[in-house]
């Protein structure tokens, strides 16, 4: 399995870079005091509940083995898409965010979502292919005789 530890290290680098997401907070302070569109209020939420657990998802992607671990990384990427994809309709169907970093056209922040969300898809990708999936359930297989 000496080649599952590279694909371990992409997929817990990743996910443990979803920390940068917390600088939602202050999104979704902004639209709570009516500074900024409502429509952005879930993807902000959203990006929080991400960046919270990144650390988390990150450290089990690398350290530990098991169903859980495995279906909660693909779950934790599969949220991470479907924020960037509700971030990716609202930059294209409304207004952006006023004063918000990373926002400053609508196509160059449809862009930058789409190009995380291509690196979830790759991140789940490697997670589910044969020696990544019999790495966390290689435990689950009943034993030889």
């Amino acid at each position: 399995m000496s080649d599952v530890r590279p694909r371990l290290l992409i997929v817990a680098v990743w996910a443990l870079i979803q920390v940068v997401r917390l600088s939602a907070i202050s999104l979704a302070q902004s639209i709570l005091s009516a500074a900024n569109p409502v429509a952005w209020l879930f993807p902000a939420y959203l990006d929080v509940f991400i960046g919270i657990t990144a650390p988390f998802v990150a450290f089990a992607i690398w350290r530990r083995t098991g169903l859980a671990v495995w279906v909660s990384a693909i779950v934790f990427f599969s949220l991470s898409i479907a924020d960037h994809l509700d971030a990716v309709t609202n930059a294209l169907a409304g207004p952006l965010p006023n004063n918000t970093p990373g926002f400053s056209t609508p196509a160059a922040t449809a862009t930058g979502l789409l190009v995380a969300s291509a690196l979830d898809v790759i991140a789940l990708a490697l997670l589910t292919r044969g020696r990544m999936r019999s790495h966390y359930l290689g435990s689950l297989r009943p034993a030889e005789r």
